[in-house]
């Protein structure tokens, strides 16, 4: 059963942990760091951001941040979604982002925004099977959360 807990005392130190092969290829050939724990610290600075743990039962797998303002409460942007590659293959991450849409209806979200920093065809088609299309630059998706 996946759940979502935020990221706290108890926590940060194995959310920080989770990789993807994807965050060391980039790390490879850009020469910088796309880590859970950049992720983490831009929420010290942004008030809008919002850091979440994914667990599968007491497993933790994966993180997700995203960005809501008060000032437009119905609009959700996700910065990051990431499943650690051990969960991969467990088809888990269909399951986490149904789980992260189904939580963010509930908080009276209409419209989600997400921002995938790179070109990822399993990423995209994950996205889309959703429902979200791309929308205005490349890597960035949207979707209109039904009532």
């Amino acid at each position: 059963m996946i759940r979502i807990k935020a990221v706290d005392a108890q926590n940060i130190s194995d959310v920080c942990e989770l990789s993807t092969s994807q965050d060391v290829a980039v790390a490879k050939t850009e020469g910088r760091c796309r880590c859970n724990a950049i992720s983490i610290a831009e929420t010290r600075y942004d008030a809008e951001m919002h850091p979440n743990a994914i667990y599968n039962n007491n497993a933790l797998i994966g993180f997700f941040m995203y960005k809501r303002a008060e000032t437009h409460a119905d609009t959700a942007t996700i910065c990051r979604f990431m499943l650690d590659d051990r969960f991969k293959e467990k088809a888990l991450e269909e399951k986490a982002l149904e789980h992260v849409l189904r939580g963010l209806k509930i908080q009276g979200v209409k419209r989600v925004i997400l921002s995938a920093t790179e070109a990822n065809e399993e990423a995209e088609k994950l996205y889309r099977s959703f429902g979200f299309h791309a929308a205005g630059e490349a890597g960035c998706y949207e979707l209109e959360l039904q009532s």
